[in-house]
């Protein structure tokens, strides 16, 4: 460690401990003018009920002006005695102006109302898309820093309901679709999702993507939560492990409502309709049901007046997914044509059920003290998925046709003939997964206000557990007996080609067939950061708003794995024995025009055990092996110090600060033995010959960095609705931290050993932004921003660590002295530039039913180039993953009890695995446009009803290898309609 670096660490914690030292004093100093007043109130929108955040409360004559929290509440401290004008103003909302007079040292307290002239034309109360777009773009304005914010209810339903799908909608957000058409995955500003970080009120959040760092949003429903906020430019006083962005989920404050009780409902049916494209396992599974009731309430307890706020909400949905997909590997060659030598077709059903309850609470001590406690239990189930694939191969992408090959010349762009010779080889693949994830997350805050000082700790606590397989689930592999020969015509249709099967065993007979595996994989991922810490802000007795804050915060994020996989292998005749399923159909047969048998696994084994033990063989050496290779864990601590100072001059508003980091990995697993057991001693000892291999090799590893990360924030209200920005921000993106995991790889020849490197420091980004806003009334604005990222200290692999030492005590039990060490290290560099537009208007000025019109639009544009650790290099097509063009368009209309809207997101062309420019082996992903429309009727305040339409024209996610006319993957959903009661009261 440097000296710089050690210098650092130490002043940071040494800051903190004064200032817990100074905590029983600093509140004294503050109330030293005796003649100074405070005023406090709440502002609230009268309309909908909900008390405001960030609306401005001020008196221009004194330039003094406060911002209302979270609960709505504003204090202004140091106000003259006497009577003053006081102003409070909201983004859509009329101003209101109150005298209130101010006695010497005592708090007064005035609370304003705001509404405006639009509500007055409305029947009923007005809710919803207006009142979240006002919240989303007021705190972007009123933030130091660069973000964006969306409120949960600014785009009426969403089709599932899960936090991803709103996600998507922010400038710079890119979803990342999985082979169910969810966006599981956020890519940000170019950046994938391992890199970039998932918050709940800026709390890490346990998630399925746990040691691969890629968290999943798709399993949690978006209900629970009032906002999501994208953070680009990061600030001290918040996690910077980010090279994107942080994503933050943000809850509301059951004490920010102005009335007493208040009860939302959404119970809904998803529906699959029958004059839409579905797969037969969809058919048969048509309609499920998405429940949504949340409940809040403010109480007067223990002396205090609307003190306690509860909040519950409880949420299940059914979600039904039913694809057919269809992937292809075609000759590697960059000219056409190319022959298909490798084709797999796959029905997929998949009934995620997912169920969730949210309690959270706050309780005002007294007006300078606030507790909160929020919990979270949410559980997303996959019992029962089913899988059917055909897959046919020829053969390998870099053969050349002749008279006796796999592939029989004169193949053409469409059609591709196949020689029944060795390597031309038909499977079928049944599956039934189970799949079981439970997330659980724990926090409690407290909050003290002393005068000029502000304190906030706490602490959360996030559990997410994973079973996959486990139960009945089981992946059955039936490989044909003999070699096989057809014609794959894609004459009539790309996605779906017809198969002629020529010669060899019939593929439509059981018999042709025999199985080839039986496997059944119960992996269990635990992921549980925890974390807590604290905060202390002191406004500085200065003419100029002027405050420091400085805080520390500890996170343990814990990694572990545990498998216990079987393997069975076929030791009967042929695939007669087993019983098919002729209920099953599958799209894939309906369409290439070959009806296959299919066996359903949970038919031939129960308990992942084959129910006729006859016919199968377990590899019992292997179950024994993965009790040591399958159980292994990460766990990663963070400490955290930072010092940061923020303030306004005139119309100048500036943040700056530095933010430190101590990272620590330990890792621990079983790596195999330098001299392994021998097939034979496996078979006579399973249990035994595991032992020896892994018993007694077990590693423990350590390693550590530390990071330091300035920051400087400046805004600048050029006029009163236009506001200049410019960050300098520095972030990073840690390693995936199963890259920790113990494991050897020895080359004996060139006397090498790889393993993992627990000292591999993140990947850094230094990020440069400015933007131009523009906020116009009664809801609307305008920004046009640029960016610039400077990537550098990327994963790279075969980097020499050093050698290995003599000795038993070398760190691998004494073997592979005098062994050169490899492993991944930090190298290369890249640079990401960027602009991204926005604009969102409420178009209230228009003449009679076009009032009610409003739009909102985003699009982002990305260039990148560097050697991004390699030794080439690469510009924006040449980096995988990387999405240059994405957008949204939302248009909305509001006409009495009707609403209507429609949402487009589009997300343009990028390469998914890049090999060589101008190589076939590319594969690229083509653009995808979605188009999701709803629409609704309020028929009384407390019952409205919608109907929303996802996917309206069936859009597929589709790759191709090369050229663009090798397609090579395709998923198509399908199409869903969503018929929904919802209501308040």
């Amino acid at each position: 460690m440097s000296t710089h670096q050690t210098t650092t660490t130490r002043w940071l914690p040494t800051l903190f401990a004064l200032l817990l030292c100074a905590f029983p004093i600093l509140p004294r100093l503050t109330a030293a003018d005796s003649a100074a007043g405070i005023i406090t109130g709440y502002v609230s929108n009268a309309a909908s009920g909900n008390l405001l955040e960030g609306a401005r409360v001020e008196i221009p004559p004194l330039g003094l002006v406060a911002y209302t929290d979270r609960n709505g509440q504003f204090t202004l401290n140091d106000v003259p005695a006497g009577l003053q004008q006081v102003t409070a103003s909201y983004l859509g909302l009329d101003n209101v102006t109150a005298q209130v007079t101010v006695g010497p040292g005592q708090p007064v307290t005035r609370n304003f109302d705001l509404t405006t002239a639009i509500y007055l034309l409305d029947t009923f109360k007005v809710t919803g898309e207006r009142e979240g777009n006002a919240a989303a773009i007021t705190a972007q304005r009123n933030a130091p820093n660069v973000k964006n914010v969306v409120a949960i209810d600014a785009y009426g339903n969403l089709p599932n309901m899960n936090a991803s799908e709103l996600a998507i909608l922010l400038p710079g957000v890119a979803g990342t679709v999985n082979d169910e058409g969810n966006y599981n995955a956020m890519n940000i500003r170019g950046i994938p999702s391992n890199l970039n970080t998932i918050t709940i009120d800026g709390a890490l959040m346990g998630s399925q993507g746990g040691d691969s760092r890629a968290t999943r949003m798709h399993t949690i429903t978006g209900s629970m939560f009032d906002s999501l906020e994208l953070i680009k430019g990061h600030t001290p006083d918040k996690g910077v492990d980010s090279l994107g962005g942080t994503l933050n989920l943000k809850s509301r404050s059951p004490l920010s409502m102005k009335e007493k009780r208040r009860m939302t409902y959404n119970f809904s049916a998803r529906w699959a309709p029958p004059f839409t494209q579905q797969i037969p396992l969809r058919e048969q599974h048509r309609t499920h049901p998405l429940l949504n009731v949340a409940y809040q309430e403010v109480f007067s307890a223990f002396g205090g007046e609307r003190n306690l706020g509860v909040a519950v909400n409880l949420f299940y949905s059914e979600q039904a997914v039913g694809y057919f997909s269809t992937t292809r590997n075609f000759q590697t060659t960059a000219t056409a044509p190319a022959f298909l030598f490798d084709y797999t077709t796959e029905d997929n059903y998949n009934n995620r059920k997912q169920s969730s309850v949210n309690v959270k609470a706050d309780y005002r001590l007294s007006r300078n003290t606030k507790f909160s406690f929020n919990a979270i239990y949410n559980d997303a189930m996959e019992r029962f998925r089913l899988r059917y694939d055909f897959h046919a191969v020829a053969g390998t992408a870099g053969a050349v046709p002749s008279a006796t090959s796999n592939i029989v010349p004169g193949f053409t762009a469409r059609i591709t003939e196949v020689r029944a010779v060795a390597g031309s080889n038909v499977d079928l693949v049944g599956q039934m997964s189970q799949f079981y994830h439970r997330q659980r997350h724990y926090a409690a805050d407290v909050e003290h206000q002393f005068g000029s000082l502000q304190i906030d700790y706490g602490t959360a606590f996030s559990i997410d557990h994973i079973n996959s397989g486990g139960g009945d689930g089981g992946v059955l592999t039936m490989r044909n007996i003999s070699p096989v020969g057809w014609i794959l015509d894609r004459t009539q249709s790309d996605y779906y080609p017809r198969f002629l099967q020529t010669a060899g065993p019939d593929l439509r007979n059981p018999a042709s067939y025999r199985p080839n595996s039986y496997t059944f994989n119960d992996a269990r991922t635990n992921h549980e950061p925890k974390e807590a810490h604290a905060n202390f802000r002191y406004k500085l007795p200065t003419t100029m708003n002027l405050l420091v804050k400085t805080g520390y915060r500890w996170r343990e994020e814990e990694v572990e794995t545990r498998s216990k996989n079987r393997a069975y292998s076929f030791t009967g005749v042929n695939g007669a024995q087993l019983p098919t399923d002729p209920s099953v159909e599958t799209f894939g047969n309906h369409r290439s025009g070959l009806q296959t048998p299919q066996w359903n696994a949970n038919a031939i084994a129960r308990g992942r055990t084959p129910l006729d033990r006859s016919l199968w063989s377990l590899n019992a050496y292997a179950a024994e092996q993965v009790k040591y290779t399958g159980y292994r864990g990460v766990v990663e601590t963070i400490n955290a110090g930072y010092l940061m100072a923020q303030g306004t001059l005139g119309r100048t508003g500036f943040l700056a600060g530095v933010r430190q980091e101590k990272t620590e990995d330990d890792s621990w697993g079983y790596v195999r033995s330098r001299t392994p057991s021998t097939a034979a001693q496996q078979a006579a000892d399973p249990a035994g010959a595991a032992a020896r291999d892994y018993a007694g090799n077990r590693r423990e590893l350590h390693g550590t960095y530390t990071k330091t990360f300035p920051s400087v924030h400046l805004t600048q209200d050029l006029m009163q609705n236009l506001k200049a920005r410019v960050s300098w921000s520095n972030s990073a993106g840690r390693p995936p931290l199963s890259n920790f995991y113990p494991s050897e790889s020895a080359n004996d020849t060139t006397r090498v050993l790889t393993i993992p490197n627990l000292s591999l420091r993140p990947e850094m980004a230094e990020n440069w932004d400015t933007s131009l806003e523009y906020y116009f009334e009664p809801v609307g604005n305008l920004s046009v921003g640029w960016f610039h990222k400077k990537i550098k200290d990327y994963f790279s692999g075969s980097i020499d660590l050093g050698t290995v030492g003599t000795g038993a005590d070398n760190g691998f039990g004494g073997d592979y002295a005098g062994y050169s060490i490899r492993g991944q290290s930090n190298l290369g560099t890249a640079n990401i530039t960027g602009w991204e537009f926005s604009y969102l208007q409420q178009f209230t000025f228009l003449p009679g039913a076009l009032k009610g019109l409003s739009a909102s639009v985003n699009y982002t544009l990305l260039d990148t180039k560097g050697n991004f650790g390699g030794t080439v290099e690469r510009t924006t097509g040449q980096v995988p993953g990387f999405i240059p063009r994405s957008g949204n368009v939302s248009l909305n209309w509001r006409f009495h009890k009707l609403s209507t809207r429609v949402v487009v997101n589009r997300v343009g062309s990028y390469i998914r695995n890049f090999t060589a420019v101008g190589s076939g082996a590319n594969l690229y992903t083509r653009a995808r446009q979605i188009v999701n429309t709803g629409i609704a009727y309020q028929l009384r305040p407390s019952v409205s009803l919608s109907m929303d339409i996802q996917n309206v024209f069936n859009q597929e996610q589709s790759w191709y290898r090369g050229n663009p006319d090798n397609l090579a993957q395709v998923y198509i959903p399908g199409v869903t309609i969503t018929f929904g009661v919802t209501g308040r009261f």
